[in-house]
């Protein structure tokens, strides 16, 4: 905690105060001993001021401590790596399964495909990309400009593309990417009673860059488009910069080569070469996911570190509610100091050879034993 007041005139044979420091925390403050010089009303004045000042930060600072270090548990980000990327595709279009799918598996990447219902066919092989590990995400019913939907086939692009998704391929699609990156409070609405999160605003610099400890609109999180005229080193800026800020960042793309495969589509030796640069990426700590599951982590981590301990029998109990809807089996990784034991549904947790244990999210709880 830095301690900064503001200038101020010294009084007669008065010195400046100065922090005293101990273990990187300003605990107090000294002072020269005051000289002859100052009349005995104004050294009282002093030193009651200086108490009244001391005694406020010493409270400050134990408060501080006690929230910060209380319960001895860091949840680590993005699945314990160093920052993460998401590839996401639209539209559902033919090349995505001709050319993109077969790439990321041959690089053992998985990557999101947020299909629009009325363009989809081959469902079959989309249901066997869904199978080999690839994510599918609600991108509405027919791909319409929000401004020109009505109330009622606001809920319809929403609700209806989820209930066919959920039907064909035997899960709950609870992620959406709004078309033409457009939303409005009608569409919003059932967004957010449908999914937990959504890919949405483009934002611009470094927002589009998402922190471990940021706050994000989980219905609006940003996306970096591609471009056709972008070549390879572009996207290896996009990874680089996510890893210098330990962040999370989404590319968003349609078609690969041929413009009739969808908009903006990427040259193909640019994507093999992006997926290249990403694989050696991945093993020096990178976290490539798909984006409804780095989400998922996300939000999970940011409601886990936001719980209130409670004491409980010695023990420290951390509490959360599950966002609705959410996935199941999202799984947190968690450090915690030496000494420190773990207990979920009445069964302590073992670390593994690094010292991280595994936390359920599902379980709603997390009992903490010494270490405190």
């Amino acid at each position: 905690m830095e301690v900064a007041p503001s200038p101020r005139k010294q009084g007669p044979g008065l010195k400046s105060w100065r922090p005293q420091v101990r273990s990187g925390i300003a605990i107090a403050f000294t002072r020269a001993s005051p000289t002859s010089s100052v009349y005995p009303r104004e050294l009282g004045a002093y030193k009651l001021m200086r108490r009244l000042f001391e005694a406020g930060l010493v409270c400050s600072v134990l408060v501080a401590c006690c929230c910060a270090q209380t319960p001895a548990l860091q949840v680590l980000p993005w699945n314990g790596r160093r920052a993460a990327v998401s590839l996401t595709f639209d539209d559902a279009d033919s090349v995505q399964l001709d050319r993109v799918v077969p790439l990321l598996n041959r690089h053992h990447l998985r990557g999101t495909f947020f299909v629009t219902v009325s363009k989809l066919t081959r469902l079959d092989e989309w249901r066997k990309a869904q199978r080999q590990g690839h994510e599918i995400g609600n991108h509405s019913v027919s791909h319409e400009h929000s401004a020109t939907l009505t109330r009622v086939s606001e809920e319809i692009q929403v609700e209806d593309a989820k209930r066919f998704l959920d039907s064909n391929f035997k899960s709950d699609v609870c992620i959406f990417a709004y078309p033409y990156e457009e939303s409005s409070p009608g569409l919003a609405f059932w967004v957010r009673r449908y999914d937990f999160a959504a890919r949405g605003w483009r934002g611009g610099g470094e927002l589009l860059y998402v922190r471990p400890d940021a706050e994000p609109d989980w219905y609006s999180l940003p996306s970096q488009p591609s471009y056709t005229r972008y070549d390879a080193t572009v996207y290896k800026g996009w990874i680089d910069k996510a890893i210098s800020l330990g962040a999370w960042t989404t590319f968003q793309m349609h078609g690969i080569d041929d413009p009739a495969t969808g908009w903006e589509p990427v040259p193909a030796t640019t994507f093999a070469s992006v997926l290249d640069y990403l694989t050696t990426q991945e093993r020096q700590g990178l976290w490539v996911a798909p984006f409804g599951v780095v989400a998922a982590y996300f939000r999970a981590q940011r409601i886990v570190q936001q719980a209130e301990p409670h004491s409980v029998d010695g023990c420290k109990q951390l509490a959360w509610d599950l966002p609705h809807p959410f996935p199941v089996g999202v799984v947190l990784k968690v450090r915690v100091r030496q000494g420190t034991r773990l207990f979920q549904r009445a069964r302590e947790l073992h670390p593994d050879r690094h010292g991280i244990y595994s936390v359920s999210f599902d379980a709603r709880e997390l009992v903490i034993r010494g270490g405190l």
